[in-house]
């Protein structure tokens, strides 16, 4: 009886995912697809378009590889840095997500599928938060933005083509970060002059990929003010150095212009060949109890996660780097909560800036939206949750 109920759970589940999937489709591909432009002159309309990278960009499936843009009636400007997950060897590489797997797996204790592979088209009309242009409580709701996608597995600054083994053979992966935002950055400076202030963005992945790429931007506008935001990024491990220089050939001194230590976000801001960084706002969010991260800890580092003890591992290691870099020299500002807890799950919301968190979640009587508008429209920036940083023992 009870596999016969099983099943029909599963089978439930199974239809209710297709109907869903159908919905989507229809609702935001048919109806909602983007279209495609080559310079920002042509999507006066203040909706998203899709801008095709041509050249060597390519998704990590040798699919074309494309940014979105949206003109807003202001001169300031969001680059933002999509997030999706990593790959660094044949485990990973061979377990990509796809929107049918997500709606089916949901977020597992032990994670089946580790990097996007590719760009849902529907990718634009899900996207709200920072992005949703029709909330009143949303301070940035009128700026400019573009959108950069991440599906490269490479924290977007890979810069190979590399062979793994799956059980259904061998897949290759384009480790081709590097290439599509260098293609990225270049369209961007051609299409915006002089913007105003320039927001460098990114969650999860992309969060990595902010503080990797923020110079870059800086180089680029060195008359504007540049504000760098992480939501959500911390990962100890001693394998860095590894990944990032021999696994995806970023070439992290020579290109990057920074040593990595065991932690690649804190070194990015504190490990730099030059002192770029200084002239930039550096911006960082985490909550307490991440929901993703710490699997990503787990597996990165070969951790049991049985028990809640790897996610305690994780938030402790989280407050200690922020702790350090609030400590350092650096123009850092930092928002820490523990905002929408769940107990079962022991766990917290893995980024805020993209969905309902972004004008819900708050800490020291601040919303997260309104603690980012302080920093980056009123120029006066605060930073919030001191009190998880001074309980660390």
């Amino acid at each position: 009886m009870k596999t016969i109920l099983k099943f029909l759970k599963w089978l439930f589940l199974g239809v209710l995912a297709i109907l869903l999937v159908g919905f989507l489709y229809v609702y935001f591909i048919v109806l909602a697809k983007p279209g495609a432009i080559s310079s920002l002159d042509q999507a006066t309309d203040h909706k998203w378009h899709s801008v095709p990278l041509g050249g060597e960009t390519t998704c990590s499936d040798g699919s074309e590889y494309r940014i979105f843009a949206r003109q807003g009636t202001s001169q300031n400007l969001i680059i933002h840095f999509s997030g999706g997950g990593a790959c660094w060897d044949d485990t990973t590489c061979s377990s990509p997500g796809t929107l049918m797997k997500a709606l089916l797996e949901g977020v597992p204790r032990d994670l089946k599928s580790f990097y996007a592979p590719n760009i849902p088209i529907v990718l634009p009309a899900l996207l709200s938060g920072i992005f949703n242009a029709q909330d009143n409580a949303n301070p940035f709701k009128d700026w400019t933005v573009v959108f950069i996608p991440y599906t490269t597995g490479d924290l977007h600054i890979g810069n190979t083509i590399n062979t793994y083994q799956s059980k259904q053979g061998k897949i290759q992966v384009y480790h081709h970060g590097r290439k599509n935002v260098l293609a990225a950055l270049n369209w961007i400076s051609t299409n915006f002059k002089t913007p105003g202030k320039v927001l460098v963005s990114g969650e999860s992945a992309g969060a990595y990929a902010s503080a990797f790429w923020a110079p870059a931007v800086a180089a680029i506008y060195t008359k504007q003010p540049i504000y760098q935001l992480s939501d959500g990024s911390l990962l100890v491990s001693k394998r860095w150095t590894e990944i990032i220089d021999t696994v995806w050939k970023a070439e992290s001194q020579s290109f990057l212009q920074f040593t990595i230590g065991n932690d690649a976000f804190e070194s990015a801001l504190l490990n730099r060949s030059d002192s770029i960084n200084a002239r930039i706002k550096h911006l960082h969010c985490n909550t307490l109890y991440d929901l993703i991260l710490p699997k990503f800890s787990a597996a990165l580092n070969h951790q049991s996660s049985k028990t809640d003890a790897y996610i305690d591992e994780w938030s402790k290691d989280m407050l200690v780097s922020m702790k350090k870099l609030d400590d350092s020299d650096l123009d850092y500002h930092y928002f820490i909560s523990d905002c929408q807890y769940d107990a079962k799950k022991h766990a917290t919301p893995h980024t805020l800036v993209l969905g309902a968190g972004f004008t819900t979640c708050g800490s020291d009587q601040l919303t997260f939206a309104q603690w980012l508008k302080k920093a980056v429209i009123e120029d006066r920036p605060v930073s919030v949750g001191s009190k998880f940083l001074g309980a660390l023992k």
